[in-house]
């Protein structure tokens, strides 16, 4: 067996990998469930709240409702789980699973849209400021000049 070093850049690298997974990705402070609604509360890290129907979930299809009282969170807030059951549900993919079913097409597709507008990269930075030199984003070709 082969012993591994971790280097001081390794270890940063990491820090700094996790650190943006974490603004990123939808995570979990608490999570319970709520018998009178048969439903998850999931409660995120920027304190958003969810109340997620139960049969939603379909890990969760067959686990008796004292089972689910044994619900717990990671603790980095990535997943639900229940041990006893080995049954781990990620919050992100569950969020991101369930989002469109709460909410009407047309919203999420703005919300998407909106963020995908606001997207940079350093391709784009650069096309822009090269366009910007020429007098602005240049016409799209086949276009007529009367229209």
């Amino acid at each position: 067996m082969t012993k591994q070093r971790i280097t001081d850049a390794d270890y940063a690298n990491a820090l700094a990998a996790g650190r943006t997974e974490a603004e990123t990705e939808i995570r979990a402070q608490s999570v319970r469930y709520v018998p009178e609604r048969d439903a998850l509360e999931i409660i995120t890290t920027r304190n958003a709240g969810f109340l997620i129907p139960l049969q939603w979930i379909g890990a969760l299809q067959d686990v008796s409702k004292e089972d689910l009282a044994g619900l717990e969170l990671w603790p980095d807030g990535s997943a639900i789980a229940l041990e006893d059951r080995d049954i781990h549900v990620g919050v992100n993919g569950l969020l991101t699973a369930v989002l469109p079913a709460m909410l009407p097409a047309p919203s999420v597709a703005a919300l998407f849209a909106s963020r995908g507008g606001k997207a940079t990269s350093s391709a784009k930075r650069s096309s822009a400021q090269v366009n910007g030199r020429k007098g602005g984003r240049p016409r799209k070709a086949g276009r007529d000049e009367a229209a």
